[in-house]
């Protein structure tokens, strides 16, 4: 049987895992949301694309304040 100190250290390794794995989607959809506004010349479709990266940022940056929380002692 794991004891619980391991038990909940592997619990928080599965957690920032999946904290990271979520932080990498959101730099893809990042990187994405940048290349279409480098390729778009429609006003409209542009604001679309500032709106959303602005949007990615702030969970981002979300993302990256939630690992460094699990991170501290």
């Amino acid at each position: 049987m794991m004891s619980a100190s391991k038990k909940s250290a592997k619990l928080k390794k599965a957690e920032y895992r999946r904290r990271i794995d979520e932080l990498n989607a959101i730099r893809s959809k990042l990187q994405c949301a940048y290349s279409a506004f480098d390729n778009v010349t429609d006003p409209t479709i542009m604001d679309a694309c500032i709106f959303e990266i602005s949007a990615l940022k702030s969970r981002y940056n979300y993302a990256v304040k939630g690992i460094r929380e699990l991170n501290q002692p």
